[in-house]
């Protein structure tokens, strides 16, 4: 979180060079973004398909994947590639992998992403993980 950042680099004089955040079509941290982006932060996308959740089962998702013969989780790694983000996306199944590179042979139109973005939500994260107050270890 900014003030995460902003702590780090009171204390250290130094920002990272990137930020990996949970980002996805339900919590796209449009703020979190910016402010990366105005400090020269990569923002890497963790849980980018929302952990294969129901995001994967919106209609809205599939509905504009099908406009561009995709799948819903190739449309959400090039959504966020079109973002200026990293996502990085985990499968152990390689006809998922192969799947998960084979996004760079369509372009999502401005109107289809600003439907993506609208798909956000304030309560959006998957498992309750705000790192103001949730601790990995």
């Amino acid at each position: 979180m900014p003030e995460h950042l902003d702590r780090l680099e009171k204390e250290t004089g130094v920002m990272p060079s990137i930020n990996q955040i949970e980002l996805h079509p339900y919590f796209n941290q449009k703020e979190q973004r910016k402010y990366d982006q105005e400090h020269n932060i990569m923002t890497q996308d963790w849980s980018p398909l929302g952990r294969a959740s129901q995001m994967l089962q919106d209609e809205t998702l599939k509905q504009i994947a099908e406009k561009y013969n995709k799948n819903v989780g190739q449309l959400i790694l090039k959504w966020e590639l079109q973002l200026g983000t990293l996502p990085i996306p985990k499968s152990s199944t390689p006809k998922r992998q192969a799947g998960n590179i084979d996004i760079f042979d369509f372009e999502i139109s401005k109107e289809d992403m600003e439907t993506i973005n609208g798909l956000t939500k304030e309560d959006g994260r998957t498992h309750d993980q705000d790192p103001a107050v949730y601790e990995e270890f």
